[in-house]
């Protein structure tokens, strides 16, 4: 049998001419590769775009994506009317540095037909009732939903376990059993005595917009200390919010809804931007 041989300048040409060949179609599919956009309606938010190199069938290609929305918005029915100003502080929240990580991407439900409960979370959509107004209220209990998805979605995923599990041992035993010592003064409302859910989200709110009054109280019961204390080192870990103050008399010791609360809504939003 006759032997071939081959000669280390044919592997070396051949070397070169695979790396040009390779660089050629790399440079082809980066510059010409399909645009793969994910499908939204057109209510939708956008980030911005996305590039990346993605291993595809023995390559690599260069694939443009567009980002998923940070906020989705559906309306019920199709076109029904609402304050556009009211989306806006809507957005602003949505995407300000205190709340994008936490709570987005979000799914926007607007609802025509909403009006009790104001607003709701159902899986990972929440749901506005189109009768709502642009005042103070309206934004704290927007806030008060994201708080259930902060409880939910975004410290189950960012920890091994729960961590919300370490809010909710502070006054209860169960969903809606509370520990044996528990007072009427650990909690920042009376709504906030219905269930861990709503502690968690009431305390949230109470976090945000009374936080120099949530300090103050934390100073007199161990309870609320370390429902601030859980927010704090948790949740805005960066001093967020910290001894801010978005209303102008003092707060009773005890109210039923801390959504109720009147606050300045122009200092509120000033604050977020």
């Amino acid at each position: 049998m006759q032997k071939i041989k081959i000669k280390n300048a044919d592997v070396v040409k051949f070397i070169s001419y695979f790396i040009v060949f390779f660089l050629l179609f790399f440079w082809y599919n980066k510059t010409n590769s399909p645009t793969f956009i994910w499908d939204f309606n057109s209510a939708s938010i956008y980030s911005q775009e996305e590039k990346k190199v993605v291993w595809n069938e023995g390559f690599f290609l260069w694939e443009k994506r567009q980002e998923k929305p940070y906020l989705t918005i559906n309306f019920k029915p199709d076109y029904i009317k609402i304050d556009p100003n009211l989306i806006k502080i809507l957005d602003l929240n949505i995407k300000s540095k205190y709340f994008k990580e936490k709570v987005t991407p979000l799914s926007l439900v607007i609802d025509w037909e909403r009006t009790d409960p104001r607003w709701q979370v159902s899986g990972n959509s929440l749901i506005l009732t189109s009768k709502a107004k642009i005042n103070s209220e309206t934004i704290k209990v927007f806030v008060h939903e994201l708080g259930h998805i902060v409880d939910i979605y975004y410290l189950n995923d960012k920890n091994w376990f729960d961590k919300s599990e370490d809010f909710y041992k502070i006054s209860w035993l169960a969903y809606n059993i509370k520990n044996k010592n528990a007072k009427i003064t650990d909690f920042v409302s009376g709504y906030s005595l219905s269930n861990k859910y709503e502690d968690f989200a009431e305390s949230f709110v109470f976090y945000i917009f009374h936080n120099e009054e949530f300090l103050r109280r934390a100073k007199s019961n161990y309870s609320i200390k370390l429902k601030y204390n859980f927010f704090k080192n948790y949740i805005f870990s960066e001093s967020e919010f910290n001894n801010t103050s978005f209303w102008s008399w003092s707060i009773a010791t005890y109210n039923w809804d801390s959504t109720k609360i009147w606050i300045n809504l122009k200092k509120y939003l000033y604050y977020i931007r």
